[in-house]
């Protein structure tokens, strides 16, 4: 098909040579089906043709032309010889052959036959015009087709078929603007004809000129409106120009129209149809893709998310697993990351977080993830994983988050990696200083690491002490808003002043802790007994 879209031309206006009314109908309609994407009927078309004038050995030539044209080589190459048999004296099979040879990259070999051709045809333009398309197709010969073109130009300068035979020369010499003039020229010559301006479209698409592009498209199409690759470029502009609805009418116009599509072409309809919120249609196509035996994984992904956003989850959910197993080796991260939002709309937390933990696995770098994974995890409980995960985060920021710290540390103490929250919490305090809470958890870490207070052998060494104090500190000047955390540490406070028998000093605590919350009947009890006689043989306070 890369070489029909160069070539587009080569089947046009033939009808100016000496050929039968007959053999002119026949090339005619053959050109005419090419132009239409049926190059198998324009095929046909001629073979029934030879078979109906079998010495007519111009249309050896044109049938091995629009072999090429759907890259069968070898039969390109049979029919080209049989025509040399039938009439020895026709050059154009005789350049055929040369075409033949240049594109198996035997330029050298090729010389001699199109020299041969060129002196039996030197006033004949389509033999000027096969020669020159022969040379074009090697880097080598191609200044030569120049001249060749040139010359045609000469004898007929209104002949169209060697102004698009210029244009594609301008093409391969990177020579946009002398393209554009040749194949409007040709253009100019022939109002029914859309190759012209499907190349000037494609000049224009090139260089990124997509409104210039989509205009010569559509003169392509208002001239031949069955113009097949008109219809196929458009949709592909369209889809540029993010249009999925048009993308999708212009691709099913060329789908209906040729009969030699290219091997992705169904599954572009099919995107196109999903770009579009087509879903239904989107997904019984997909569905017929899916269904060969060398579907693509690309193929069942967009099937997978088609059927997602049509709401057929479960069926999503197979065809999804489906795909991961043809890419099992080659899995990436976005891969997981859609089978994750899969299962998520189906309620299955667990194998969501599990999909967003492999995705990490595989690109390490994604924050939003390990988010949704600390967020999952805490939420749930399994504090060792959230743990791990909040490492991860930590790793993806680029500058350093208190919270991930905080949260990293509440969950060590809840798995009980008491010295690993020690850490946490220290570094929560190094970036927020004035975060109470922060001091509080980091005091809990300490309590958990600290003796068995009711056992008289395990040494109760007050671990949480520094902290607690650090605490009452910072908090006191504020206490409407840091109740929470100075009754907490004050009741520890307590405590310890009660163990070490500084009985003042914990009626002073006892007092601030009333100070907060006047209601508090403990504290009050415990400072009527406070004030009795010999209280040091009737308290022993354990600390929060």
């Amino acid at each position: 098909m890369k070489k029909y879209i160069l070539t587009l031309g080569s089947l046009v206006f033939i009808h100016v040579f000496c050929f039968s009314q007959e053999q002119n109908a026949e090339i005619k309609n053959a050109q005419r089906l090419v132009n239409h994407g049926k190059i198998k009927g324009a095929i046909e078309v001629l073979q029934k043709a030879i078979t109906t004038n079998p010495d007519a050995t111009e249309l050896y030539y044109y049938l091995g032309e629009t072999q090429l044209l759907a890259g069968d080589q070898k039969a390109a190459s049979a029919s080209f010889d049989k025509g040399a048999q039938v009439d020895p004296k026709e050059p154009l099979n005789i350049a055929g052959q040369g075409h033949i040879l240049i594109l198996s990259k035997k330029v050298a070999e090729a010389k001699p036959l199109l020299d041969k051709a060129l002196s039996m045809g030197k006033k004949n333009v389509a033999v000027l015009q096969a020669i020159a398309k022969a040379k074009m197709e090697d880097k080598a010969t191609r200044k030569e087709a120049l001249a060749l073109l040139e010359k045609a130009k000469g004898i007929n300068p209104d002949n169209p078929q060697t102004h698009l035979l210029l244009g594609e020369y301008y093409i391969l010499e990177n020579n946009g603007g002398s393209a554009v003039s040749s194949f409007e020229r040709a253009g100019e010559t022939d109002s029914k004809n859309g190759a012209p301006w499907y190349h000037v479209g494609m000049v224009y698409l090139r260089a990124k000129q997509v409104p210039v592009a989509e205009e010569n498209l559509k003169k392509a199409i208002e001239a031949d409106p069955e113009f097949a690759l008109a219809h196929k470029k458009l949709a592909e502009l369209y889809y540029l120009k993010k249009d999925g609805v048009n993308a999708a009418k212009h691709h099913k116009i060329y789908l209906d129209l040729t009969d030699s599509p290219e091997k992705d072409d169904l599954f572009q309809y099919a995107f196109f149809l999903f770009m579009a919120k087509d879903y239904a249609d989107a997904n019984a196509t997909f569905k017929q893709l899916s269904k060969q035996p060398d579907v693509t994984p690309q193929t069942l992904r967009f099937y997978a998310k088609s059927l997602t956003e049509a709401g057929e989850l479960a069926e999503a959910q197979k065809v999804f697993e489906h795909y991961m197993t043809t890419r099992k080796d080659s899995l990436k991260a976005v891969d997981y990351l859609n089978y994750a939002s899969l299962l998520q709309k189906q309620g299955e937390d667990s194998l969501w977080a599990n999909a967003l933990e492999k995705s990490v696995l595989v690109d390490n770098n994604q924050m939003n993830v390990y988010e949704n994974l600390v967020s999952y995890y805490f939420k749930k409980r399994r504090f060792a994983e959230c743990a791990k995960a909040c490492k991860g985060l930590i790793k993806t920021r680029k500058y350093p988050n208190p919270n991930d710290y905080f949260t990293m540390g509440r969950s060590f103490i809840a798995s009980r990696q008491y010295q690993q929250a020690d850490s946490a919490f220290a570094k929560v305090i190094e970036l927020k200083p004035n975060f109470l809470s922060a001091y509080s958890w980091a005091a809990k870490s300490k309590i958990a690491q600290d003796g068995d207070f009711n056992d008289k052998n395990s040494k109760y060494e007050w671990l949480a002490k520094p902290i607690y104090d650090k605490l009452v500190e910072m908090g006191e000047p504020d206490k409407a808003n840091n109740k929470k955390e100075l009754s907490e540490a004050y009741e520890y406070q307590v405590g310890y002043f009660m163990s070490k028998q500084e009985y003042p000093k914990a009626k002073e605590v006892l007092k601030k802790i009333l100070e907060l919350n006047p209601d508090d009947v403990k504290v009050k009890e415990t400072l009527k007994e406070l004030e009795q006689p010999s209280p040091q043989h009737k308290h022993k306070k354990k600390p929060s």
